[in-house]
């Protein structure tokens, strides 16, 4: 069954109109909007007797039509129920004196957010905490959109206020109260969460980062000052451990940052200067006869023996070869290189020079002979005799 007004006493009706949406709400809304309203207000009347859709008798488009309705839920007076089709219900206005009008002065600024957010809009208790947060907080209306934006990205489009209520206040505390510092910021949040996901790409691990890895990659950053390429050349360091992550890249970061290893050319420096000190190493032991390669307090020391005291080269080979196959030769050979620098040796001559020198003093040194111990008794000793005088008999 189907009952409903005709035509002709539908328009002979009226349609009540609050006088608080006359008095608060019509004086800031555009003509469309308020044409769309009250339009929609009568079809909540009149029902199925209204003579045509209302786009059709308004002459507007379907978009059109959406987009004051979204206006009229951010200002609280109507909820959209659907969008295909187009279901919208009618709200009983607030009193003012409750907060339901959107003071004149955020006017756009809701209306910009009810486009970012839309078909969603915040209703006026979500409203008043985004006053808060230009009022409170000290964030301008521009700031407000590239939050909301961000938590957007973060949370879906579903994100709750309260969450962005506990950016937005973290955002304050950290002084981002401008759309250029917002954008800074979310700049070097977009590098850690990069960084710490490509720290994981690097190791195949196909997973998000969590809230600690990214901390960690901030701290590396931001307090330790290592640039994102400097972090990815060191995650090589960490081969021999089997399973790499966060909490060994930490230790490792750590170290190289006391040695002034920040970036990745300090890195590299400091790579060349070890390569090159392990195949010097490795060239000394070999002319000592040792096998096995040395170890990196040795390394250091040889590297003393080269820069600190400016010993060349070829004097640091010869002194190895002159120790070749002793027990301890690498503690020989720094005997014998000590010995040469205080000295002020610094060619193979000089140093072939006082090896000679040193042999044959210790060859041309008169021997002290020792006299035999005689322990025997008189009586022995005649025996003695007696017997060598038969012997030659």
């Amino acid at each position: 069954m189907i009952v409903r007004f005709s035509i002709d006493t539908a328009r002979r009706n009226f349609t009540p109109v609050d006088n608080r949406f006359i008095l608060d709400y019509l004086p800031h809304a555009s003509e469309l909007c308020v044409r769309v309203y009250l339009y929609g207000l009568m079809l909540c009347y009149a029902g199925a007797g209204a003579e045509s859709p209302l786009g059709d008798a308004l002459g507007l488009s379907d978009a059109s039509v959406t987009e004051a309705y979204v206006y009229w839920q951010q200002q609280g007076l109507v909820r959209i129920r659907g969008d295909a089709p187009l279901i919208v219900e009618y709200l009983d206005i607030e009193p003012s004196e409750a907060g339901g009008v959107v003071p004149g002065k955020y006017a756009k600024l809701v209306s910009a957010l009810g486009s970012l957010i839309a078909p969603r809009q915040f209703d006026f208790r979500e409203l008043k905490h985004v006053y808060d947060w230009i009022e409170v907080y000290g964030l301008d209306e521009e700031t407000v959109l590239e939050l909301v934006s961000h938590c957007m990205d973060q949370k879906g489009r579903r994100v709750s206020v309260n969450y962005i209520d506990a950016v937005a206040r973290s955002w304050s505390e950290s002084g981002v109260w401008t759309r250029d510092a917002a954008r800074e910021y979310l700049a070097k949040y977009e590098l850690k969460k990069h960084g710490a996901s490509e720290i994981l790409r690097q190791w195949n691990k196909q997973r998000k980062p969590t809230k600690a890895e990214t901390a960690y990659y901030d701290k590396w950053v931001a307090e330790w000052g290592f640039s994102p390429e400097a972090i990815l050349s060191a995650l090589p360091k960490l081969a021999i451990s089997g399973t790499p992550n966060f909490v060994y890249l930490d230790e490792l970061l750590d170290g190289l940052r006391k040695e002034g290893q920040t970036s990745q050319p300090e890195m590299e420096k400091a790579d060349a200067k070890t390569a090159e000190e392990q195949t010097f190493a490795r060239l000394i032991f070999e002319r000592a006869g040792k096998l096995e390669p040395a170890s990196r307090t040795q390394r250091a020391q040889i590297s003393m023996y080269l820069k600190d005291y400016a010993m060349p080269r070829e004097l640091l080979l010869f002194g190895a070869e002159e120790c070749r196959g002793a027990n301890e030769p690498f503690g020989m050979m720094k005997k014998l290189w000590n010995d040469w620098h205080d000295t002020g040796i610094t060619t193979i001559e000089a140093a072939r020079a006082k090896l000679e020198s040193r042999t044959q003093t210790f060859s041309t040194k008169p021997q002290k002979l020792k006299t035999p111990q005689n322990n025997l008794t008189d009586e022995q000793l005649e025996h003695l005799l007696v017997d060598l005088d038969q012997d030659i008999e």
